[in-house]
């Protein structure tokens, strides 16, 4: 699965909150970047439009389950002090074959205005770079850089104790309930689907999978999570919502080299609910040797 990450820095001429995850207003902006630029006919709803192949439509509107709806992409943004904001855009599968739209998209960013708390803040973007620090665009230049992606592969590997760290909010439902103590069984079960679909909706099953996964039910050596609460502010219905998580330590033993497999994937795709958000997103390390680096 192709892999593509872009990570800009913007100006802004005041501070923000430093506690403050400024993912779902990044995304409102760059919705609305997609929508200006690529929308043909903006006085229609997406239902209503006949061209099936937009990008905003695909990328943002686009829902092809009744059950659950995933995202081809995660956004990440958090304020840094004194004055810089950071934007992670996380693309995967065959949207990352169109990169000069995506990089068009997140390009029209510059100078758009963050709204927090009823004051407006000019975004000024000084550069962009890829999920390798590459340099691909500046302030002061005018060419842009193509940038390197990274092929993901689903690879099981043995490991007989391994650390899972849940670095952001792990939203996660199990038999039905939010789930505020983690469950093995609940979470190994919403990766797997999680990475189902997006094999076979946005990257044409190229991942190979195999058919029955085995769960396992690996021990639970050590576990350090708490509740972290995250606040989603949303333009469109003008609400606040909670899209917090578990977030935290587990050390496991004996998981199955499958879902070792499936957890490398994990570590780019994300877990559980609201990841485009930036929810869910997971390190790994071998705790098998001491010497080990992490997987």
């Amino acid at each position: 699965m192709d892999y593509l990450e872009l990570n800009l820095a913007f100006h802004v001429n005041h501070q923000l909150q430093v506690s403050s995850d400024l993912s779902s207003a990044m995304r409102g902006l760059w919705g609305r970047s997609l929508k200006k630029i690529y929308c043909y006919q903006k006085q229609l709803d997406c239902t209503q439009c006949s061209f099936e192949n937009c990008p905003y439509y695909v990328l943002f509107e686009k829902k092809l389950s009744s059950f659950e709806q995933y995202h081809p992409y995660i956004i990440q943004s958090r304020f840094y002090p004194p004055d810089i904001v950071m934007a992670k855009f996380k693309f995967f599968g065959w949207i990352c074959e169109h990169q000069e739209k995506l990089i068009n998209s997140v390009l029209n960013l510059n100078h758009t205005i963050l709204t927090r708390d009823g004051v407006e803040t000019p975004l000024n973007l000084i550069d962009i770079r890829d999920g390798y620090n590459n340099l691909l665009w500046t302030e002061n230049e005018v060419s842009i850089a193509r940038p390197k992606t990274r092929i993901l592969k689903y690879r099981p590997q043995t490991i007989d104790i391994l650390e899972l760290e849940l670095k952001t909010p792990l939203r996660q439902k199990n038999q039905g309930r939010l789930m505020d103590r983690f469950s093995w069984e609940g979470f190994s079960k919403s990766i797997i689907g999680r990475i189902r679909y997006l094999d076979a909706h946005f990257n044409r099953g190229t991942l190979q999978l195999p058919t029955n996964l085995d769960l396992g039910n690996p021990r639970i050596l050590q576990i350090d999570t708490s509740w972290s609460e995250k606040i989603r502010l949303s333009y469109r219905q003008e609400a606040k919502m909670s899209i917090g998580g578990l977030i935290g330590k587990i050390v496991l033993q004996d998981v199955t080299p499958e879902m070792v497999g499936i957890l490398k994937l994990a570590r780019y795709l994300h877990a559980g609910k609201q990841c485009s958000f930036g929810n869910g997103e997971i390190g790994l390390r071998n705790l098998s040797d001491s010497s080990a680096p992490k997987t």
